[in-house]
């Protein structure tokens, strides 16, 4: 039997249509102990870019940097891990708390379960929704270096608080009922398709 997080769960609705990576953060943030709302970490936190054309070129920036898009838009695309990182960060420092976030990318989901479920910590995690496959989306150029951007729909990220022998259980932002399970083996393999891409919190140490 494996261990499983009683973590504060935040659905997803239409005021965030875009911010699955925000709700995830801030349900982290709210099983620490940190009272904030989803706006105040979009709003005051969250490093974020609008889109724009130029000559007929969509541009936008590296979504490790900064959100693409904004979470209150249909519209927008989303981010990775460096964002995530350095929103909670930002909110860790001014509220003077002694936790760190930090990139966990590459690492197997064992060695997440470990190092942040073992440690009584939440995992950030991205995969897919639903665990269905994903497929290339619209690709845009980044404002800071010119390369292409490959978006990937069907991205999800989740908070992963558990896991059972076959599965693995987290709070989906999409899904309305709170802690969701998966195939273990699917959820790897969407994860493993994204690149491994992750946040571990620590604690002080």
């Amino acid at each position: 039997m494996g261990t499983i997080l009683k973590v504060p769960h935040m659905e997803q609705t239409d005021e965030w249509p875009s911010g699955d990576e925000c709700l995830c953060a801030v349900m982290l943030l709210r099983y620490l102990g940190i009272r904030i709302s989803v706006n105040e970490f979009i709003d005051f936190f969250l490093p974020q870019e609008q889109m724009r054309r130029k000559e007929g070129r969509l541009i936008g920036p590296d979504p490790e940097a900064a959100f693409a898009g904004s979470p209150y838009e249909k519209s927008a695309y989303g981010c990775y891990q460096g964002v995530l990182i350095k929103a909670l960060n930002k909110c860790f420092a001014q509220k003077g708390l002694p936790y760190k976030a930090e990139d966990a990318a590459g690492r197997s989901t064992d060695e997440l379960l470990a190092e942040g479920i073992g440690r009584g910590v939440p995992v950030i995690y991205w995969a897919s929704e639903e665990m269905k496959p994903t497929r290339p989306g619209y690709s845009w150029v980044c404002r800071d270096d010119g390369k292409t951007v490959q978006w990937i729909d069907g991205t999800q990220c989740m908070l992963l608080i558990g896991s059972e022998p076959n599965e693995l259980v987290f709070n989906d932002p999409k899904r309305a009922e709170g802690a969701v399970r998966y195939s273990r083996m699917t959820a790897v393999k969407r994860h493993a398709e994204l690149g491994k891409r992750a946040v571990i919190v620590r604690l002080g140490e």
